[in-house]
Parts: structure tokens; sequence; C-alpha cells
């Protein structure tokens, strides 16, 4: 990939001119929910969403839709992203197969963009969703050589280890997810939370790069009453981002 190759990182992509569903209400459910990101309008974080569901198929080959109440197979997910990889608009093949899109099985849960020294800038929004019971999640072989479920504080030794690369915002991401003990109560917490835009700060120089990110953009890794500093990660040749003073402890399980 051009832009950080070789790390690991959740499956996503950028927002399509096809993610902009026209009546979006006769194929995807949830959108009474709308919306959560406070600088979208609805047809923005519409649009996001859609974009999200189409690149949890492309990527992992997870369709998070229904069909008179059942949730998509992974091989019914499997036979939608071949429709799309072979040119169909995902609307198209929504449309055609009388699936209902899940957009209320995103969670927002995050705004993260890129610093502002960055040549590439990104303004990324993140959701949270459950893998519907019996489906697997399968990767596309095309943008990604590897897909790895991971427990979050496994994932945290993994990247401290040097075993994989990690970006700080999945760092901060993966810290977060590793603070509940059940996908419920992360659910919870993604539906209550206030989401903030957060703009990393980046110091670079002669051999050195850190990203300053506001602590307060961890909780509930980071106590709300210590978060009035800065998680600061540093870019070391051969091992990537990793957290400054390293090593910290991971948690959860």
């Amino acid at each position: 990939m051009t832009f950080v190759a070789g790390a690991h990182v959740f499956p996503g992509g950028r927002v399509d001119t096809g993610d902009r569903f026209v009546d979006a209400a006769s194929c995807c459910d949830g959108l009474e929910l709308l919306p959560r990101f406070s600088h979208l309008d609805v047809a923005g974080e519409l649009a996001c969403r859609v974009a999200a569901a189409r690149e949890l198929v492309e990527e992992a080959g997870v369709l998070l839709a229904r069909r008179r109440g059942d949730w998509a197979t992974t091989a019914e997910a499997e036979a939608v992203r071949r429709q799309v990889d072979g040119g169909a608009s995902f609307e198209q093949v929504i449309r055609a197969g009388a699936w209902r899109l899940a957009l209320d099985a995103l969670v927002p849960f995050a705004h993260v963009v890129t610093p502002a020294l960055e040549p590439r800038r990104y303004d990324t929004h993140f959701f949270l969703a459950e893998l519907p019971a019996g489906r697997q999640a399968r990767f596309d072989e095309a943008e990604s050589d590897e897909l790895v479920w991971a427990a979050p504080a496994r994932a945290l030794e993994r990247g401290l280890s040097g075993e994989v690369a990690l970006l700080p915002p999945t760092w901060v991401t993966l810290m977060q997810l590793g603070s509940f003990d059940s996908v419920a109560a992360l659910l919870a917490w993604g539906h209550a939370r206030s989401i903030e835009r957060v703009e990393p700060v980046l110091t670079s120089g002669p051999g050195v790069r850190v990203i300053s990110i506001p602590a307060a953009a961890a909780t509930p890794y980071v106590d709300v009453a210590d978060a009035a500093g800065d998680l600061r990660f540093s870019f070391e040749e051969g091992r990537g981002w990793r957290p400054v003073p390293a090593p910290f402890s991971p948690i959860g399980s």
C-alpha cells in the first residue's frame, strides 16, 4: 500500500461517491440513529456508515446486512464481495439481493485526523461492530496479506515486542478496547460516549518523529481524572511507532 505499508490496521477506506445511497430508507436499517458525529449532517454520516459496511465486506468478507431478519452468511458475504470486486456498485448489489444494510450495527466511537505535518491527510471515523454469530471473516488477498483476530492485550504485546507494526491511533484504540470485559459493555460505551475530533501533533526532527495524542482521547484506558496530559509515540526505524515511555502495561484479556 502507498500509505503505511506493512502496518496492522483495522478494515477501512475512503467514502466513495457510490456510498451516498439514493432512498437509503428502502434498503438500510438504523437511519433513525443518525447522526453521532457532530461535524457531519445526516447525509454525511450515512455515507460514512455505508462506506464502513462496504469496506468491511471488501476487506474482511463480513456483510452486516439482514434478509427477512436473518444475518448474511459467510458464503453470502463472499458472493457480495465478488460482485463488488467485479465492478457492481455496492448499492446495486444490496438492492438486487433484497438485503437491508444493518447500519444500526455500526456504533460510532472516535474521530481522528492525521497530523498537519503529514503529507497525506485523512479524516477518519471509527465504528464498533459485533460479528454476527457463526460468521467468519476472510481477508481479500488484494489490499491485505493477513487477517487476524486478537485480544487487545495480545495485540498490544505484539506491538511492544516489534512483532507487528501499529500506528498511534491503533495503539490508542486497542488500549480502549482492552478496558472492557465483554462486547456488550464495549458497545454500550460506544453508544453513550461523546465523540470529539482528535488531531494528533507530529514533531519531526533529524532522526526523530514523535506523535502526541491527548490522553482524554484514550478514555476509559486513561482515567478522566488523569486525562490532562498527552500520550506520546516515537518512530523507531525497523520497529515503527511505539509508546513513550515504553513499556507500558497492556490491560484486558
